[in-house]
């Protein structure tokens, strides 16, 4: 009788995870609990939305480190649109995330059109709309009051007081799943990153594709920004920051590969922000200095850029052939 062999690497987030929970449980009080668990998903729902975001954009093998920057701007972007001129939330939502869609496309300008390197163009970029956007807030704290505070405190009693933010988190995880999974875009992400020469050739517009995964990760990242400001319920001037290595540190525990081809919005992505997440709330429920848990950030990714080379080595092992068959009769589609 024939034993199907196992491949731990697929079930390494699992286990990663299940460990920090079980490890934090021992170790901090009330770790566990319904309201501890909902607190740390619910505020640490901009990193997992923005890893979402970060996805696409890896998916084609571009590594963007404006990001953690876009949300930023969305955020300023919609707080000082409520603050400053009354503007309904909703309305000031939407042009928040216009705005990353936007930013995305400038991305995809330098990148695509004009062949430059895309962490230095992402680079440039982070530093440029994080000044402009602190020009706009006069370097201060700019306060929403009663603009998002309903969202804020919204709870579900009869899911144990889940946040109501909650299901707007759901809302675009599954978007971002149904559209890698289960669209033609979704499939021609995958081939370009697998290989763009051969997506080429088989009539894919390379171009139009990575444009349009950067703005997708632009207005996702956008997204990232509008639950920003309503978890806090404010907007700040260090908002966001560093969020571009978790997103990308996160993306990739989750089986997302830097050089692109491979990835997965949920369980993958959306697993590795949980984990980074969990690891700084156990962290704090447990007393550590708050100083030590960059420390452990950085050891993070460093792990999970050693794994990316595992998986991308076990990769390698496999013929390209039976990788491009996947995506090649899904992405020829028009």
């Amino acid at each position: 009788m024939r034993t199907k062999k196992i491949d731990i690497l697929s079930y390494s987030n699992y286990i990663v995870l299940a460990i920090i929970l079980i490890v934090f449980a021992i170790g901090g009080n009330n770790f566990l609990t319904l309201k501890s668990i909902y607190a740390t998903i619910n505020n640490g729902s901009p990193l997992i939305i923005i890893t979402c975001g970060v996805t696409f954009a890896l998916l084609v093998g571009v590594i963007d480190l404006s990001v953690g920057a876009i949300g930023y701007a969305a955020g300023v972007a919609a707080g000082l649109l409520m603050n400053r001129l009354d503007m309904p939330v909703a309305l000031a939502f939407l042009c928040g995330i216009a705005l990353g869609v936007f930013i995305g496309w400038v991305n995809s300008l330098f990148i695509v059109k004009f062949k430059m390197n895309p962490m230095l163009v992402s680079l440039g970029m982070m530093l440029i709309i994080r000044a402009i956007a602190r020009i706009f807030t006069d370097d201060k704290t700019v306060t929403l009051g009663d603009h998002v505070s309903a969202m804020r405190k919204a709870r579900v009693a009869a899911l144990g007081g889940m946040p109501m933010l909650m299901f707007g988190l759901i809302a675009v995880i599954i978007v971002c799943t149904f559209v890698l999974r289960h669209t033609p875009f979704g499939s021609k992400l995958l081939a370009v990153g697998c290989d763009e020469k051969v997506a080429r050739r088989i009539g894919i517009n390379t171009d139009r594709i990575k444009t349009a995964a950067l703005m997708t990760c632009g207005g996702v990242c956008g997204i990232a920004g509008c639950f920003w400001i309503v978890t806090l319920g404010s907007v700040v001037t260090t908002g966001l920051n560093s969020y571009e290595f978790l997103a990308i540190a996160a993306a990739v525990l989750g089986g997302t590969s830097l050089l692109g081809g491979r990835g997965s919005i949920y369980p993958g992505s959306v697993l590795g922000a949980l984990i980074l997440l969990f690891i700084s709330s156990g962290m704090s429920n447990m007393g550590v200095s708050i100083y030590a848990i960059p420390f452990v950030r950085g050891i993070i990714i460093f792990i999970a850029m050693y794994v990316d080379s595992l998986r991308t080595q076990s990769m390698l092992k496999t013929p390209m052939s039976t990788v491009q068959a996947k995506s090649a009769p899904a992405a020829a589609k028009p």
